[in-house]
């Protein structure tokens, strides 16, 4: 055959396969005790053994979950075979050690079928994976005998079937009776086809050639039949596991459903779908609350930035239950030198953890434990306590001195080696002896203090090492897309929000307006922008019942009339303003702890709530009302308060915003995305407000213009933070403040940006902590995402193939190199990647939402729903026709489209026909 048609049918049989993999369900196999690991979201359909933690109502919508039966054997301590008639056994597997099933006889496919099926159906599971169909196979040898076997076999499903006409069956094999079930069944699952766990000797191995091709031609004929194909195939765990989605690929080429996974199916396995474990666990010391800990407030947010769920756990809490591969994307120990009191059983579960082949990183101190184990457990050698006199660097990667010098310290020097097969980032060398102080490791890294952060006279930070880098490699983490918080349609999203504080003062200057009127015409009527503005609730109480009785009348009018501007939205500063929240919730009472309402009793409810509940009775015109809690002071509410807001419907933030600048040029001066109070997460604001520029509000008053410095510094050389414009109402009772707030939105309207309100802001923060992502066929499964639309990711991968994707709109470069990929906000969407280009149409950027997004033909219709006039830009829209709203567009510059409307439908139309 001529070379040229050997390749035509090779990419036709991929091509199929691939065909066949949209056209299947995604299958993922657990049979692990415990709640399903959270990476089989990502399955259609889930085969687990039925238990409390794992019933029906836990699967999400789309999910089918079919429950593990055996058929054919007992399995060993399973209550449901515990009284299975002596005459039903007809010998014992020797390497799993159930009993054989005699299923020619009726009483026995009659036990199982009520002993064992129904029991399971009545707790909800209306679909059944049938295993060891053919363990009869094991003890019936003459043709009589394994003819009574089979005609059992097939009455039993039967059975089930006339018992529960609705059930879905898969069965493991039973090739012998597919032709007599097949229209009684949904798919036939088969093991090992290229590679196999060998119980006998406890070994995977790889499938013979003879056995492989003897499997496959029963497969190709049940394929045929028209009925789907599941092949499960075992392989070791290892880190990175890039060898499962390659075998599962195979798998899937050949038409069949995959499923890759190690030997006792506990793994997150890869299919046609492999989930992308996006759970980093953060261990941490004890005694410190998680915000104060160099963890959370420098280690977080770069984890973040690279698309990670940090998990944080300090050390007093008890060891985690043991990870199951594929669960976690890596485990950081983060250790200040506090001795851990249940080291020991720490170190053993961190072994599970490599055994899992889950990365782990050692950050800071975790050399000074004393405990030898630690060291010898992962390789390197026991530190010894020799002080040299004179320390030098013998080797430093350029991902040391990040933020700062290196500085070799003589009296931090620990004779240390990393393990063998180590890239060694910092060694130093005194008096004879070594110390590897950063390395990446085969099973992770380690970096030892006082070589990550430098803690400056000002208390000030600043990385050692590069924290972008060290995830990167330390974690093996592999390039994907992530979701991205800073940005929508392609342009970084701008918001802007006003605290409550200093409604009623009295600007400086005439005509001596309160601040909340000056605000009003200076800056909201001027820019007419998003803008979400608070009010504390005793600043405008009337009478005696509030602060400032004669100016609340006055204040109330303001508010009303702000409120009424169509692009503010309205938020509740709280009724007191607490500035030391826990304080507060354990019941204490001083000067200054929040304000002095008369009258007013602490209450969370009335904080997080009744204010809210004030505002939209008294303030909010009838088509409004409050959106979002504010939080004041400290900005630490507890899980109680914060969980209030979540449940009176309302949104969340204010706490840590980013305020570097060139006064602190650290990225440890950019905080996470938020802090997880309990369940629910507190949405920190993205940006520091005036106060920080300003002395505390002592000046220079005109000191937020340095905020610039912020917006600027977050976007390059990492995009890290969203623009948001923060300030208090007392920014318009001083001209030079004022002065600052125009030049900083005067800088806002010359960058690209996509306007919102920060309700949105905590939509997308809340949606970053759910979304999933899973490779499939050529490209990413992304699920959960609704109010986050934008996915960021390096330019090795390829181009988005928008019209091959499902639910991505375009993408557009971001100035740091990485490609921002726009989503529809459907849900859930198919990434396709190609090495090209292509001719597809697609929305460049715009500055609104993109709500819905269909190809057709080298075209498209698409919605958009911003809060500004909408300006979008197209790519390869040369020679197409544009409608928007129904009306023609011909752009004035080749694709760019302006509209005057809010929202838009749009059509390009390509094709001539």
């Amino acid at each position: 055959m001529p070379r040229f048609f050997r390749i035509q049918l090779i990419l036709l049989g991929i091509f199929m396969g691939i065909a066949t993999a949209f056209a299947n369900p995604s299958v993922g196999f657990y049979y692990g005790n415990g709640p399903l690991p959270s990476g089989f979201q990502d399955f259609d359909w889930v085969i687990v053994n039925p238990g409390p933690e794992r019933l029906p109502g836990t699967f999400k919508r789309h999910q089918t979950p079919f429950a593990y039966i055996s058929v054919g054997e007992t399995v060993p301590g399973n209550e449901a075979y515990h009284d299975l008639p002596s005459h039903c056994s007809m010998g014992t597997d020797s390497h799993w050690g159930g009993k054989i099933i005699n299923l020619g006889d009726a009483r026995c496919r009659a036990y199982l079928l009520h002993n064992v099926v129904d029991p399971v159906w009545q707790k909800g599971y209306h679909a059944f994976f049938l295993d060891t169909l053919d363990a009869y196979e094991l003890v019936s040898k003459t043709p009589g005998a394994l003819s009574a076997q089979r005609l059992g076999l097939i009455a039993f499903i039967k059975a089930l079937k006339t018992a529960h006409p609705t059930a879905q069956l898969i069965t493991n094999r039973g090739f012998s009776v597919f032709p007599k079930i097949r229209k009684d069944i949904v798919a036939v699952a088969a093991e090992s086809l290229f590679d196999a766990w060998d119980q006998a000797t406890r070994q995977y191995q790889p499938v013979k050639k003879d056995t492989r091709e003897a499997l496959l031609k029963e497969l190709d004929r049940v394929k045929a039949a028209g009925t789907p194909v599941i092949v499960i195939d075992y392989l070791p765990v290892r880190i990175g596991r890039a060898d499962w989605w390659k075998a599962a690929q195979k798998i899937t080429h050949l038409g069949f459903i995959p499923y890759v996974t190690n030997s006792d199916l506990t793994a997150v396995g890869a299919g046609l779908r492999e989930p992308m474990p996006r759970h980093v666990l953060m261990l941490y010391d004890r005694g410190q609350k998680e915000e104060d800990s160099s963890a959370f407030s420098a280690g977080v947010m770069p984890l973040e930035y690279l698309g990670y769920i940090p998990d944080l756990r300090p050390f007093s809490k008890p060891v985690p239950p043991a990870p199951h591969a594929g669960e976690f994307a890596g485990v950081i120990v983060w250790s200040d030198g506090k001795p851990v009191k249940n080291l020991r059983a720490y170190h053993q579960w961190l072994q599970k953890c490599r055994a899992a082949g889950i990365p782990v990183l050692f950050v800071g101190n975790f050399a000074t434990s004393g405990n030898d184990t630690l060291y010898r457990g992962f390789d390197m050698t026991t530190p010894g306590d020799t002080l040299p006199a004179n320390v030098q660097i013998q080797h430093q990667s350029p991902y040391l001195g990040y933020e700062m010098p290196i500085r070799a310290r003589a009296h931090d020097f620990i004779s240390l080696r990393a393990p063998a097969n180590s890239r060694v980032w910092l060694s130093l060398t005194g008096d004879g002896a070594t110390e590897d102080a950063a390395a990446i490791t085969p099973w992770g890294g380690y970096v030892l203090a006082p070589y990550v952060l430098e803690t400056l006279p000002n208390q000030d930070s600043r990385w050692l090492v590069d924290p972008f880098a060290l995830y990167r490699k330390a974690l093996r983490l592999p390039q994907m897309p992530v979701p991205d918080t800073t940005t929508e349609s392609g342009r970084r999203l701008f918001m802007a929000h006003i605290d409550g504080d200093g409604f009623v003062s009295r600007a400086d200057f005439p005509p001596y307006h309160i601040a909340g009127e000056v605000y009003m015409h200076r800056i909201l009527e001027r820019y007419r922008l998003p803008v979400t503005g608070s009010i504390i609730v005793g600043d405008l109480l009337p009478g005696d019942r509030g602060l400032y009785p004669a100016m609340a009348p006055l204040g109330v009018e303001i508010a009303r009339a702000i409120f009424k501007l169509p692009y503010v939205e309205i938020g509740s500063h709280m009724w007191s303003h607490p500035f030391d929240w826990s304080a507060l919730e354990a019941g204490k009472d001083y000067p200054d702890i929040n304000l002095p309402v008369p009258g007013y009793h602490f209450s969370p409810y009335m904080e997080a709530v009744g204010a809210a509940k004030w505002i939209n009775k008294h303030l909010a015109p009838p088509d409004k009302e409050v959106v979002i809690d504010q939080w004041s002071g400290d900005c630490e509410p507890d899980a109680q308060v914060v969980s209030l807001a979540y449940e009176a419907g309302l949104m969340n933030i204010n706490g840590a915003p980013s305020y570097i600048s060139k006064k602190d040029p650290s990225v440890t001066a950019v905080p996470p995305i938020g802090i997880h109070r309990g369940p629910y997460l507190q949405v920190f604001a993205p940006d520091a407000n005036e106060d920080y520029f300003t002395n505390q509000w002592l000046g220079p008053f005109w000191g937020y213009e340095n905020v610039i410095q912020t917006f600027e510094m977050t976007n390059t050389p990492h995009r890290l933070k969203p623009i948001d414009i923060y300030t208090h109402w007392y920014t318009a009772t001083k001209l030079a403040s004022l002065a600052a707030l125009e030049k900083v939105y005067a800088w806002v309207l010359r960058q690209p940006i996509t306007p919102v309100y920060v309700d949105d802001y905590a939509r997308i923060a809340l949606n970053f902590f759910t979304i999933h992502v899973a490779r499939q066929a050529d490209g990413f499964w992304i699920g959960d995402a609704d109010a986050l639309r934008e996915m960021r990711m390096p330019p090795a991968l390829g181009r988005p193939n928008i019209a091959a994707s499902s639910g991505v709109a375009g993408y557009n470069r971001s100035p740091n190199g990485n490609w921002y990929v726009h989503l529809d906000g459907r849900g859930s969407a198919y990434l396709s990647l190609a090495p090209g280009t292509g001719d597809q149409s697609y929305i460049e950027s715009a500055n609104a939402p993109i709500v819905g997004f269909d190809p057709m033909g080298r075209g498209f219709t698409a919605r958009l729903k911003g809060y500004v006039p909408i300006r979008i830009q197209l790519k390869n829209a040369q020679g197409c026709s544009t409608t928007v709203n129904g009306k023609s567009i011909v752009a004035s510059v080749p694709g760019n489209i302006s509209v005057a409307n809010q929202n838009a439908n749009l059509r390009v139309r390509c094709d001539k026909s």
